[in-house]
């Protein structure tokens, strides 16, 4: 059975002998179930997007359906599903829900009509909650994907506020900006400076919605594709610095100072430009006219406030020692030296060997190297861990290699590579901690070196708090499952594991920092050269 025949049924154009037909195929073949979901999502993300009155013509399809999707990042010709899902999911707030659930909730059973279905065509999305089992998908779990690194005189609306953490992590929904200056760090590296008064939502690490007001764009390599969304225009970057103005009632206009940048209009006449670095252009409420060129002011938007504030490790470990039995500490405190051979261990501790940058350690499982901790280092509090790791490929086996543990018995984080294809993707990175984990996509077990970071923004919720990074970019979640990060002190700090779950690989370039270290610093210790 095919596509056509279920969007017949979704769409009442089937007789009744039709309709048992595709209800006793869905009752008996799991793959036409998911295919029939999956139609069921895309027709209720058409009409949210498409909104009242919007109608399932080819013209408004094309206006105001993909457009949005080009702004996305997606072809000229073809976009993925995906893409239109989360879309809708990001700005409704809602999950989409799928069979299982329903099947869950006794809406449908195996006996069951299927045309209850329709039933619930009207809220095919609904409300989001966490899941309370393993999480397996690509979409990425970024519930805090931005946050205020400076500001001056800021003052948020009350509506706002409930929004903003103490420490300045920014949680989805629109904000509004009364007054004042922010710089406001996305998880992608892009940067944007906020002038107030101005009303935004933080879509994702790298796409952002203006409503209103004015902001400067700071765009990395490593961040190209940022999005910045207006009522009027779609603007994606390909180069390096934009500014964006959004009025009142929605025109918007957009300046480029440095590179490339993309644009269309949100609907009608979608047809994409490439404007280059001095020009400007306009989009009003005429849908269906060309962007209007205006004069070059990207000397009008403020381009600087103040200067980053550089981080540095709590304890850093380079191995540039090429002999010696200490490891030397040369973090913020210089505190935390140590032997890297245990007294009566010698065939229990790793070896010196040639690192990512000068030397580093070779690991085999089994091989173990400890750092007692002082009390001042804390399981619930903010941390950031980074390194660089390089891991032969491996074939055939299952589990995990544990990287290192961050705590006491029974109370630790734990980094490893994931074996286990029950727990997310194989060869990825999979941080746990307190009964909870989050699992990545890039396979670190291919025989080359990775740039390797995990921060905790602190708080109860370890999924939603807990950010992965390979080479500099944050990493989607191939599996994930809730938990709490412990309380207490940590105790001791661990590289490699035991001779079953230990690693086999190399390490170098250690840092943990107590803070959720900003993404440009992480992605500027990824693009570190080779010395």
């Amino acid at each position: 059975m095919d596509s056509e025949h279920l969007e017949a049924y979704l769409a009442g154009e089937l007789d009744e002998s039709g309709r048992h037909q595709v209800e006793h195929a869905l009752r008996h073949d799991a793959k036409l179930r998911e295919s029939f979901v999956a139609q069921a999502q895309m027709a209720a993300a058409l009409r949210l997007l498409l909104g009242p009155g919007g109608g399932q013509s080819k013209e408004a399809f094309e206006q105001g359906v993909v457009a949005r999707l080009r702004s996305e990042g997606a072809g000229e010709r073809v976009f993925a599903k995906s893409v239109l899902l989360e879309i809708v999911e990001e700005r409704e707030g809602k999950r989409p829900i799928r069979w299982p659930d329903l099947v869950k909730t006794g809406i449908i059973s195996a006996a069951a009509s299927i045309g209850l279905m329709l039933l619930f065509q009207s809220i095919i999305f609904r409300e989001g909650s966490a899941d309370s089992g393993a999480r397996v998908g690509s979409r990425p779990i970024e519930m805090f994907t931005a946050r205020i690194e400076r500001s001056d005189n800021l003052v948020w609306s009350a509506e706002s506020l409930p929004r903003v953490r103490n420490d300045g992590w920014l949680a989805p929904g629109l904000l509004r900006l009364e007054s004042g200056l922010a710089v406001i760090a996305l998880n992608s590296g892009a940067t944007v400076l906020v002038e107030g008064p101005a009303d935004l939502s933080i879509e994702a690490g790298n796409r952002l919605f203006l409503k209103s007001g004015r902001l400067t764009a700071e765009v990395p390599p490593l961040a190209s594709g940022f999005t910045v969304n207006t009522p009027r225009l779609n603007a994606v970057d390909i180069g390096t610095r934009f500014g964006v103005s959004v009025e009142a009632n929605g025109d918007s206009e957009l300046h480029v100072m440095e590179g490339e940048v993309e644009v269309s209009r949100t609907s009608g006449n979608a047809v994409g430009l490439r404007l280059r670095e001095g020009l400007a252009v306009r989009a009003d409420g005429r849908t269906r006219t060309e962007l209007t060129p205006v004069d070059y002011s990207g000397e009008g938007f403020t381009l600087r406030l103040g200067s980053p504030t550089e981080v540095h490790p709590a304890l850093q470990y380079t191995f540039d020692e090429s002999v010696g039995a200490i490891v030397e500490d040369s973090g913020r405190d210089h505190l935390f030296d140590v032997p890297l051979v245990a007294t009566g261990e010698l065939d229990r501790s790793p070896r010196r060997a040639a690192g990512r940058r000068g030397g580093g350690l070779v690991f085999q499982p089994g091989e173990t190297l400890d750092v007692p901790l002082s009390r001042e280092f804390r399981l619930n509090e903010a941390h950031t861990f980074s390194f660089w790791l390089k891991l032969p490929a491996k074939v055939g086996q299952s589990g995990e290699e544990r990287i290192l543990e961050y705590g006491r018995e029974g109370l630790a984080w734990r980094v490893s590579c994931n074996l286990d294809p029950g727990r997310g993707m194989r060869g990825a990175l999979r941080v746990e901690c307190g009964g909870g984990f989050l699992t990545g996509c890039t396979d670190l077990a291919d025989g080359n070196w990775h740039h390797v970071a995990y921060r905790y923004l602190g708080g109860v919720d370890l999924v939603s708090n807990v950010h992965l990074f390979i080479d500099g970019k944050p990493e989607t979640i191939s599996a994930s499952s809730p938990g709490t990060p412990s309380e207490g002190r940590v105790g001791n700090l661990r590289l490699g594991g035991g001779d079953r779950e230990g690693f086999q690989g190399w390490i170098d370039h250690l840092g943990l920092y107590r803070e959720a270290t900003d993404t440009p610093s992480l992605q500027g210790l990824a693009d570190s050269k080779l010395e």
